[in-house]
């Protein structure tokens, strides 16, 4: 097995030359704005509307390696383009990023996201009632997460976004993580393997945090108990429940990074939940490829019959 810093390069290789996907023939806007504010800072979407919209919102997910990183962005957006071609409005969504904050923090931001953009559907001349959300690897994660946990729509908030539903219509990701408690293999717990972590650089998504009234401080959370069902919860095949939305699931088979296996856990308990999914397997790819932008046609076929 290569070592995991040759993966990780390998990775961002392949998903730099699968984002080389010009602007050519395409007829869109593009504009950042503001959807929350936390911690003193700003999260912000980027909205790519094309100028023959269909009236269909997708979310996707600027995020790798549980990092939104702003110097990524036209990788990204390229990724989006063939969304946006094809008639959806892109919502473009950072979130907080490791290592400065953990997974729990990273959902709250992307549910946010879809509060946001649904409360404001009519400025967008989108339809509320259905939208889609992606991602690739830890955008994939986040995605099927946010599209499989709990509505946190709360009729008794003051704030009107707060009160609007973060449930989602529809899913489709690229080689996502699905089940931090069963990763590659049955029992295998990997946020419990810190070496592992630390070696792929990830510790810092993993590294949960509670608040203590007392010293006024973020405190470590170290009980083991209480590390596990915050990674139960923190994955979208231990959460999945029978209203989960229809999934769209691209993974490779030599994947070093993600174990297809995630992909193929996740599409088996759907299917026994009876939640339309499906897995397409990416013959001899690893962690991202050179023409996935090709397959977001996939994606494309799976938004037009469940967002409609």
């Amino acid at each position: 097995m290569l070592p995991m810093k040759t993966i990780i390069l390998s990775v961002l290789l392949a998903l730099t030359n699968a984002g080389q996907f010009g602007q050519t023939d395409t007829t869109f806007s593009q504009t950042e704005i503001t959807y929350d504010r936390r911690d003193g800072t700003s999260l912000t979407l980027t909205v790519l509307k094309p100028k023959k919209a269909n009236g269909k919102g997708i979310i996707s997910l600027l995020s790798g390696n549980f990092v939104s990183d702003h110097n990524l962005f036209g990788l990204y957006r390229d990724r989006a383009l063939p969304l946006v071609n094809h008639g959806y409005t892109v919502f473009l969504v950072m979130h907080r990023s490791a290592p400065r904050f953990a997974l729990p923090d990273m959902l709250e931001d992307v549910q946010r996201a879809v509060q946001f953009v649904r409360h404001n559907a009519a400025r967008y001349r989108i339809d509320p009632a259905h939208l889609g959300i992606t991602g690739t690897s830890s955008g994939g994660h986040l995605a099927l997460l946010a599209a499989m946990s709990k509505d946190i729509a709360d009729p008794a908030s003051k704030d009107p976004i707060a009160k609007v539903s973060a449930k989602l219509q529809a899913v489709a990701v690229f080689c996502p993580p699905t089940d931090l408690l069963n990763f590659g293999s049955a029992g295998y717990h990997l946020p419990a393997d810190r070496p592992a972590l630390v070696e792929i650089g990830v510790l810092g998504a993993f590294s949960y945090r509670y608040w203590d009234s007392v010293t006024r401080t973020y405190l470590p959370i170290n009980e083991r108990g209480q590390l596990r069902r915050i990674d139960s919860l923190m994955s979208p095949g231990q959460v999945a429940e029978k209203h989960a939305p229809p999934a769209l699931l691209i993974h490779g088979d030599k994947d070093q990074l993600v174990p297809i296996q995630q992909s193929q856990a996740l599409a088996s308990k759907l299917q026994n939940l009876q939640v339309p999914v499906r897995l397409v397997v990416k013959s001899g790819a690893g962690h991202g490829w050179k023409d996935m932008n090709k397959d977001e046609k996939e994606f494309n076929a799976w938004f037009d019959r469940y967002l409609n």
